[in-house]
């Protein structure tokens, strides 16, 4: 049998699950972090296309990597793209930001705190150790994204580009 599809279903599930959570976790951070930079007047790194890289400390699985667009008018956006995260105890210097979040949502509940570092104007890091409950059951997981500047132009593949689907 093929690595694909060795393995329990349990282990299937839980690895989807894990998939599922990395890729939720990377969307709500980048978001909090278009949030709380955008609490500075324009972006503070270089606008364009930017990678962000999600890992998991102790996962052994691939980092989940998405396309950003990030520049002066996507982060004046970002103050009201997402209304079910709350940004808390700001803080923002040239070299970085932290702050608390806290997101709801009729699926899940999110909370955590965020560490970003800011490594010239071509990268920056975040850090960030966050609490999540869906279904009744709550686990927490500690995130490391991996930002990185990839261009000027940005394109319909980046993520807070893409139309929103309305439920």
């Amino acid at each position: 049998m093929g690595k694909a599809c060795s393995g329990t279903a349990s282990d299937r599930k839980g690895s989807l699950r894990m998939t599922f959570l990395k890729i939720l976790t990377s969307s709500v951070l980048t978001l909090a972090a278009i949030q709380t930079c955008s609490a500075q007047k324009g972006f503070p790194l270089r606008s364009g296309e930017w990678e962000a890289k999600l890992s998991v400390p102790g996962d052994q699985s691939p980092p989940v990597t998405m396309l950003y667009c990030l520049n002066d008018a996507l982060w004046e956006k970002a103050l009201t793209q997402d209304p079910d995260c709350a940004i808390r105890q700001l803080s923002i210097t040239g070299g970085g930001a932290s702050y608390a979040m806290d997101c709801e949502t009729k699926t899940y509940q999110m909370k955590g705190n965020v560490n970003l570092i800011f490594d010239g104007m071509e990268h920056m890091t975040g850090n960030g150790k966050v609490e999540i409950t869906m279904g009744g059951k709550t686990s927490s997981s500690g995130t490391l994204v991996d930002y990185r500047w990839k261009g000027a132009a940005c394109s319909s593949h980046d993520v807070n580009l893409r139309p929103k689907k309305v439920d």
